[in-house]
């Protein structure tokens, strides 16, 4: 099929500047999202399609970004659902978080189906996206991977960081650098608390830190949303943080590891999440590693 024509399945807050970078590059798309009203601003300019079926109907490539395992599996293993639809040979590249054991599963269900799931999660909060500033995780088959890399930099991706044959290599690394992330607002936060206690202004703290041993993205995008408490912009929600780190904790469960450090993260989200601010950006954990009770 054209090389131009593409499948994108999702159309969450992360997604939508993806599908625009693509139609901004001449890209024929066909969308899908459960909740059609988020697919609105595309009308004009893409196909919306009822159904993965029959968007898998017109594409031999498809990409997906969802929200989690169980969204992932309906629109992969439902009646109209990919694997189902897609024509032998086709593509699934799944760029969402989820758990390395579900992109096993699929991995094999699409190796029976004669088709290929690669998976290339994403590296990269929605304003980074819009940016043309994401980075991606990518594993799987070889041929598909030259064939999909290019759309990617059309995405925005900056940079392709290759794991190699096994599709689920990919989500593992994800899942390391969103631990990588917690650990280090977590740090922060304490960090913050223990300065304040004899009276250092955090803001000082922030200057030296983000500024020398600590002089990298990280740091000092989320040690400045910290020190500022911008809780409300939501660009990657408490859920969906808490719901990253259980993740994390149930992949290390499964290799008979234990990670202690992710033990008052997901404690914090979840407090968080009971105060009800699940749909606060997912940094909002962090207002209770520093002992407040109004983020």
């Amino acid at each position: 099929m054209n090389s131009k024509r593409l499948g994108f399945i999702g159309a969450g807050n992360l997604a939508q500047p993806l599908i625009s970078h693509l139609l901004e590059a001449g890209y024929t798309l066909y969308l899908y999202n459960r909740t059609a009203s988020r697919l609105a601003p595309f009308a004009n300019n893409a196909q919306i399609c009822s159904s993965p079926a029959e968007l898998c109907q017109q594409v031999d490539l498809v990409f997906s970004l969802i929200a989690d395992d169980d969204a992932l599996l309906q629109i992969t293993e439902r009646p109209t659902g990919i694997l189902s639809s897609l024509s032998p040979g086709g593509i699934h590249v799944s760029m969402s978080t989820v758990s390395p054991a579900i992109i096993q599963r699929l991995h094999q269900a699409h190796q029976q189906k004669g088709n290929i799931l690669l998976s290339a999660p994403i590296m990269g909060r929605p304003e980074a996206a819009r940016a043309k500033a994401i980075y991606m995780c990518m594993a799987g088959d070889s041929s598909a991977k030259a064939r999909v890399e290019p759309i990617f930099r059309d995405m925005g991706a900056r940079q392709v960081f290759d794991y190699g044959e096994h599709p689920a290599h990919a989500n593992v690394a994800k899942l390391g650098i969103n631990f990588l992330l917690a650990a280090a607002m977590e740090a922060m936060a304490e960090a913050y608390r223990l300065v304040s206690s004899f009276g250092v202004k955090p803001e000082q703290f922030y200057q030296m830190f983000s500024q020398t041993l600590f002089n990298c993205p990280a740091y000092q995008g989320y040690g400045k949303l910290i020190l500022d408490q911008k809780y409300d912009d939501t660009q990657f929600s408490a859920k969906l943080g808490l719901k990253d780190i259980r993740l994390v904790q149930q992949t290390a469960a499964a290799q008979q590891l234990e990670l202690p450090l992710s033990i008052p993260i997901a404690q914090h989200l979840q407090q968080a999440i009971d105060r009800g601010w699940a749909e606060k950006d997912w940094s909002v954990f962090t207002a209770i590693a520093m002992g407040n009770h109004k983020p």
